[in-house]
């Protein structure tokens, strides 16, 4: 059929020539697609509300022999709340880098589009940073990276103690044998494990009850980033502008 409709949040909206721009979505039928938005640019275009990046929108798309075109769009969720905050914008584009770069064309992932919609509408009210290192955990989670927190990564032997080694190439924490043995581990707290694994078995929308200090947090974010960074092989490019955001 030439024409089909998506229902999907816009990851990206890149400009182009005419008033046009170039999205990334990511829909709940398709996974990620990318399509042409003719003239959403302009100011009295009816496009134009629906393509803003972190809003979600039902799209009919119109076939191309290379891109696909936007024929109609209309908005379903809006997040106005995401703009009003530096730190919470910084979060969307973070978390949307994350998910437009470990997923591929036009497979469908529908976990991950509700993940997504979720955490935007958390946004509304659990802390940033916290949703941040929620994503992250539950997103390698669905994709089958999920960290191993019950047992030694590299032997499978009991892991006890205060302090805990992290082994970012094993997949997991490590007993005392094999963080002896196995170079480049983190050494954190038990406590910071506790909470990775309650972010991963907590409901987004819970989330705004948990009150995490700034050790955790920061060890948290040192295990996560790397653990994400190792799977999809580079570093995010936004987490500049998020860090910055974090301290203003």
């Amino acid at each position: 059929m030439r024409f089909y409709k998506l229902q999907a949040v816009v990851l990206k909206a890149v400009n182009m020539r005419e008033a046009s721009q170039l999205l990334t979505l990511f829909s709940l039928e398709k996974g990620k697609v990318r399509a042409v938005a003719y003239g959403a640019a302009k100011p009295a275009s009816r496009k134009r509300g629906a393509v803003q990046p972190f809003t979600c929108s039902l799209f009919l798309l119109r076939r191309g022999s290379d891109l696909d075109s936007v024929a109609q769009c209309e908005v379903l969720e809006a997040f106005p709340e995401v703009r009003e905050s530096l730190e919470r914008l910084a979060c969307a584009f973070y978390l949307a880098e994350l998910l437009e770069s470990a997923t591929a064309e036009g497979e469908p992932a529908a976990p991950l589009y509700w993940l997504f919609l979720e955490t935007l509408r958390a946004l509304r009210e659990v802390d940033a940073q916290v949703l941040c290192r929620a994503f992250e955990a539950k997103m390698l989670a669905l994709l089958g990276w999920q960290p191993c927190l019950e047992k030694c990564a590299s032997c499978g032997g009991s892991v006890d103690g205060r302090r805990v080694s992290f082994h970012v190439p094993s997949g997991g924490i490590l007993c005392p044998s094999c963080a002896g043995r196995l170079e480049g581990a983190l050494t954190c707290h038990r406590g910071t494990v506790e909470w990775l694994k309650t972010l991963l078995r907590w409901e987004t929308a819970r989330l705004g009850q948990l009150k995490v200090g700034r050790p955790a947090r920061e060890e948290l974010k040192e295990l996560l980033q790397k653990f994400m960074a190792h799977h999809l092989e580079r570093s995010a490019r936004s987490l500049a502008f998020l860090e910055a955001a974090e301290h203003v």
